[in-house]
């Protein structure tokens, strides 16, 4: 269906929209934890990308009620809305983080510690540097940084599908049941129709055994009449021979 794929195309923009934004925050945090003019510009682009992309995901959940879509199925229309509403958490996140104060140690924060983690035995070891993170940059961190987060929305969005799938199955069993509940509806009808139709039938069958009986006693009385009838002629005509 072209509106379909439409629709998908949007999606996908939408997600690369989210993704560059995500982009530029790390970049701010990592590259400019002091703040300054350039922190203030990617702060600014971050915030008017965000805009656009609520705009892009109003429009993604509206347009799902429209005509065109008429031919989704139910399963799938759902499927949809659910990956709009993750992708407005993932936004939703994502104004937070502009709106926390910049980190000022954003390499130790990258490395697990920072200002105000853990308790103050933790604090000695906060920022510890290890094999892997010793010779990078704060682009390579930055790198290391979209690999982590790129790997956790891969465990999310297979999360997402076991969770899309399972409410799909209730979905299709809530389905069956209301299948068999109209089935037996149907029969409870059938059997009413049914019994209706054998109590008519009773009916007709004792009218015509009560007129049936009612037939046998007007012959019965017609045949003594036609006997007491002969006996009278031939006993008249015995008495005139006499």
């Amino acid at each position: 269906m072209e509106g379909a794929d439409q629709w998908v195309s949007d999606y996908e923009a939408a997600k690369q929209t989210a993704n560059e934004t995500l982009q530029l925050i790390q970049e701010r945090n990592l590259k400019y934890p002091e703040g300054g003019p350039e922190a203030s510009r990617i702060t600014a682009t971050s915030r008017r990308k965000l805009g656009t992309l609520g705009s892009l995901l109003d429009a993604l959940r509206s347009s799902l009620e429209a005509p065109q879509y008429a031919g989704l199925t139910e399963n799938e229309r759902n499927r949809r809305r659910d990956l709009v509403a993750s992708l407005r958490m993932r936004r939703e996140q994502m104004l937070a983080s502009l709106k926390r104060e910049q980190p000022r140690a954003a390499r130790d924060t990258l490395l697990g510690g920072g200002p105000g983690s853990g308790s103050s035995g933790s604090m000695a070891t906060a920022g510890r540097e290890t094999d892997a993170t010793a010779e990078r940059s704060s682009q390579g961190l930055l790198q290391m940084q979209q690999q982590v987060m790129q790997q956790q929305d891969r465990d999310l969005e297979s999360l997402e599908r076991t969770v899309v799938g399972t409410k799909h199955i209730a979905l299709q069993i809530n389905e069956e049941a209301d299948l068999h509940n109209r089935l037996l509806d149907d029969l409870d009808e059938e059997v009413d129709g049914t019994r209706s139709r054998l109590a008519a039938a009773q009916r007709r069958l004792k009218l015509v055994m009560r007129r049936g009986g009612s037939c046998k006693t007007q012959l019965l009385l017609f045949l003594t009449l036609v006997v007491l009838l002969v006996v009278v002629i031939v006993g008249f005509k015995i008495a005139i021979h006499l």
